[in-house]
């Protein structure tokens, strides 16, 4: 997808110039990927906290995770959607987490996030809850 935008901008110049619209393309390509890279959220769990993209939370303040796979994450990120819930979802990722929020005077009542791995993000966010 990436890529494509890159390449898109630059034939967009085609009839402009070859030359011109190959160097575009290149350079339009190589910030793309920067942007996507600096810009993609991060799902860590450390130091006794959950991280999701800019927000944290104290894993004490989080619920057993639940994993959720095909139909479930379907469901929870379709039909079952939690307007409190905080979402991190990557659209052609079909798993991940929900996490109930603990903290009564938190207005978010769960984080959501799409992981390929969720059975290890939930294992992580235990691992920290049973250290904290």
């Amino acid at each position: 997808m990436v890529v494509a935008l890159g390449s898109i901008i630059g034939l967009v110049l085609v009839p402009l110039n070859t030359t011109l619209a190959l160097v575009v393309g290149i350079i339009c390509v190589v910030i793309a990927i920067v942007l996507a890279v600096l810009y993609s959220p991060v799902l860590e769990v450390s130091d006794g906290r959950f991280t999701l993209g800019r927000a944290r939370i104290e894993v004490a303040l989080l619920g057993d995770p639940e994993v959720l796979r095909e139909e479930e994450w379907k469901n929870t990120i379709g039909q079952d959607f939690e307007p409190l819930a905080h979402h991190c979802v990557r659209g052609w990722v079909s798993s991940g987490i929900r996490v109930e929020i603990l903290d009564e005077a938190d207005p978010t009542t769960a984080w959501v996030a799409s992981s390929r791995r969720p059975d290890d993000l939930a294992l992580a966010v235990r691992t920290a809850q049973q250290s904290a």
